[in-house]
């Protein structure tokens, strides 16, 4: 039996899927692999108040989970947050 991959093979390094209750943000295996150390402070900087994520949980480093409504605007930030820290980030 062929075991299922846990994630799908996400295009870029820093990915969105909306849920039914919220949002996620997925790692590829670059980030979650060799930076490990980043995607904990991104938590953390997700749960400022400026950003605004709700009851943000996370499983290991190749996905933060988040409540509420995943905004163009929080998008964008997430990203520049990561283009600031991540040399040749591969986005959409």
């Amino acid at each position: 039996m062929e075991d299922v991959p846990l994630q799908p093979p996400w295009p870029y390094d820093v990915n969105f899927e909306v849920t039914a209750g919220g949002y996620e943000v997925w790692f590829s295996d670059r980030i979650s692999g060799d930076h490990p150390d980043l995607v904990d402070q991104c938590g953390e900087w997700m749960e400022e108040e400026e950003v605004g994520a709700v009851n943000l949980g996370q499983i290991d480093h190749r996905v933060l989970m988040a409540d509420g409504v995943l905004t163009d605007e929080m998008e964008h930030n997430l990203l520049a947050w990561w283009a600031e820290r991540v040399e040749d980030l591969k986005q959409g």
